[in-house]
């Protein structure tokens, strides 16, 4: 029986453009409905975000509508690059990696937004500080070092939390700058996953893991900062969304790894069959995240924010303590 599955996966003659006729010719109906569901996600979330985009000079101060209006665009590009590959499920591969930059490209807009309504790298080190807040060295996936002492939150070792989001949104686009490369050339990756041609996805791995690793120690550390400011949880959102969608990828490795996936005569190739059910799977996560995520960006800061209080506490204590410097010099006069 799995031999005659095989067989048959590898004489189905497959279209360079795999669109919804082709679709509908392998699972008939089944994707009209697919379609009418779709259409259902898309809408709302597109509103909201239309929504939210024209009403957000309202609510929020001019410094932080650049970065919020970014984040609120995430969940409606999310859907609608789902969409698409929905639709065309021969773009899946392309937009796999599209779907992986948008989700980067929220976590630096997220940190771009922390920043800001902290009051700047200094004063996060400093309310660090005030607050013994050390850096979470204990933090997902590196859980080993939960023993080790944790050392203090320097503005170095910020950057580098900082940093190491942006590092792997260049990395998944120079990813796709490589695909598209392949795709234009007409090369032909062999498919296995230690090649030459593989190399890019390979060294995605370990920027990834040090990456989120760094994201996750950051939303830690704002978890303290932003303490009462509901827009802390943006970075959660993005968090989860982000790992969901990873590990999308390994479930299905799985899937066809054991042969549990296969083919749908007569224009579905497993390959194509893997990116169609991961999209499904990903544009109900990007609807049932997507709304709250936008929900939270709409809503108005808090006044009362721990970082503002320890910046006027800080500056208080320098205007003290340049009082104190002044009557000491009065007095030895």
């Amino acid at each position: 029986m799995m031999m005659n599955v095989s067989e048959t996966c590898d004489t189905l003659n497959i279209p360079a453009i795999v669109g919804p006729t082709e679709v509908y010719s392998s699972i008939g109906h089944w994707n009209t409905a697919v379609y009418i569901i779709l259409a259902l996600h898309l809408i709302p979330v597109w509103c909201a975000g239309t929504i939210t985009l024209y009403r957000l000079s309202s609510h929020l101060p001019p410094l932080l509508v650049p970065p919020t209006a970014w984040l609120v665009s995430i969940p409606p590009a999310l859907m609608s690059l789902t969409a698409t590959a929905i639709v065309i499920p021969s773009l899946g591969k392309y937009v796999e990696v599209l779907l992986e930059i948008v989700i980067c490209l929220g976590l630096v807009k997220f940190i771009q937004l922390s920043i800001i309504i902290c009051g700047g790298p200094e004063n996060i080190v400093s309310f660090c500080k005030k607050r013994k807040i050390r850096l979470p060295i204990g933090s997902p996936p590196f859980v080993c070092f939960l023993p080790c002492r944790k050392p203090e939150v320097t503005r170095t070792k910020l950057n580098i939390l900082v940093f190491a989001p942006i590092l792997l949104l260049v990395v998944k686009i120079c990813m796709l700058a490589i695909d598209l490369i392949f795709l234009s050339i007409g090369y032909h990756p062999s498919g296995n996953f230690i090649a030459y041609d593989n190399l890019h996805n390979i060294l995605s791995f370990p920027v990834g893991l040090i990456a989120i690793y760094c994201y996750t120690m950051f939303n830690f550390i704002m978890n303290d900062c932003m303490e009462g400011n509901s827009k802390r949880f943006l970075g959660i959102i993005l968090l989860v969304e982000f790992i969901l969608f990873d590990c999308l990828r390994l479930f299905f490795i799985f899937l066809t790894g054991t042969g549990m996936l296969t083919c749908v005569a007569p224009f579905l190739s497993q390959h194509l069959v893997v990116h169609l059910l991961k999209n499904y799977i990903k544009a109900f996560l990007a609807t049932g995240l997507g709304i709250p995520f936008i929900k939270l960006c709409s809503q108005k800061i808090e006044t009362s924010m721990p970082p503002a209080s320890v910046l006027c506490t800080s500056m208080s204590s320098l205007v003290s303590d340049e009082s104190t410097k002044h009557r000491i010099v009065d007095v030895q006069e």
